[in-house]
């Protein structure tokens, strides 16, 4: 018996006969106590968790991600694209590196230097490469 059957029982069902109410809730907790329904949700939860953690870890909140990913699925996966990342901007190449990085994996340039260094001197740096 599958799940829409229990819900055409329950339309059909007689309210003033406590049997046949007994008995559609017996059919019903065996269609939802049934082991392929688990191993259904649970995969899918699985592969939603997974997803997160992948998006998640591009914009570098991989927790987020996969706790997003795996209570609400694909809107979880929207959640973690939409919010702020986690990744720091290198000041010279402007792409994303983890918080705690030195050097920027990208350009190479060292982040704690260049983020020491003064407004002036970054603009004086770009004007010298843009010429005339």
């Amino acid at each position: 018996m599958s799940l829409d059957d229990c819900i055409q029982a329950y339309g059909r069902l007689d309210s003033a006969d406590p049997d046949a109410t007994q008995a559609a809730l017996q059919t019903c907790t065996r269609v939802l106590l049934d082991p392929l329904v688990w191993e259904w949700a649970l995969g899918l939860t699985l592969i939603c968790a997974l997803v997160g953690l992948v998006i998640g870890y591009i914009r570098g909140r991989w927790l987020a991600g996969l706790v997003w990913g795996a209570a609400l699925g694909p809107i979880g996966w929207a959640i973690v694209l939409l919010s702020k990342s986690g990744l720091i901007e290198c000041p010279d190449c402007g792409r994303g590196n983890v918080p705690r990085a030195k050097a920027c994996r990208h350009c190479g340039v060292n982040l704690q230097a260049a983020a020491t260094r003064s407004q002036r001197s970054s603009l004086k740096r770009v004007d010298r490469g843009r010429g005339w």
